[in-house]
């Protein structure tokens, strides 16, 4: 979801950018009318000049990217992988983090803007996990996936922005009076950028969440510990 202020603050850049072309222009007409004064001679070499000279400040100008509403996350390729052998498991998986969002673009210290995910981020590991994990709803042994971080910050930075990603998820499993605790992060960093590249920041995101889940998937540990232990 985006913030209500990034509707003002395009609103804003119009505004300037219309005031700008207005002193531009001005500029520009006030410069021709003292080259004519000049002759023939210095007039079109120095229209050339100023119309450049404009043209470059009006480029630069140019307004930060939309920040995207959704982050588009793909379930990662586990066709590699090999179904663990391991008896089934009561699987489910908790969002235990205090917000939905995973993009977080900071401005400034009291201006950021937020997109979250089309599907829940929890649902998609589910279901992902689901299809990866042998499970049975009348299993003894709950083994309960705990999402904990999921987070990509925009920062500023001088001249630019860089780019934080941290996913991070905890698993329990239990039989009887006995359990395991796993954790699991990836993080990763990008930039620096002139303006967000959302396209990069997006696909790095989606590779520390694929890294994630994969680590999980691949846990000879945690794999070992549910044969010698689940009946």
């Amino acid at each position: 979801m985006v913030s209500g202020i990034k509707g003002a603050r395009a609103l804003n850049k119009r505004s300037a950018q219309s005031i700008g072309f207005g002193v531009f222009s001005h500029y520009f007409n006030t410069l021709t009318t003292r080259m004519n004064r000049l002759g023939r001679r210095y007039t079109k070499p120095l229209r050339a000049v100023a119309a450049v000279m404009i043209v470059l400040i009006l480029s630069g100008c140019s307004t930060t990217p939309s920040v995207p509403s959704v982050v588009n996350i793909l379930p990662p390729n586990i066709s590699d992988f090999a179904k663990p052998v391991v008896p089934p498991v009561r699987l489910s998986v908790r969002d235990q983090r205090t917000h939905n969002h995973v993009l977080r673009i900071e401005h400034h210290s009291d201006h950021a803007e937020f997109a979250t995910t089309q599907v829940p981020l929890a649902t998609l590991m589910s279901e992902v996990l689901l299809d990866f994990w042998p499970h049975a709803e009348d299993s003894a042994v709950p083994l309960t996936v705990y999402l904990e971080d999921a987070l990509v910050r925009v920062i500023p930075t001088e001249g630019g922005y860089r780019a934080e990603h941290r996913v991070a998820m905890r698993v329990v499993a239990r039989s009887g009076m006995q359990w395991i605790g796993r954790q699991y992060v990836t993080q990763a960093e990008g930039g620096p950028y002139r303006q967000p590249d959302f396209e990069q920041i997006t696909d790095t995101f989606n590779r520390a969440v694929h890294t994630t889940l994969r680590d999980m998937m691949s846990d000879q540990v945690l794999q070992e510990w549910l044969q010698n232990h689940v009946q």
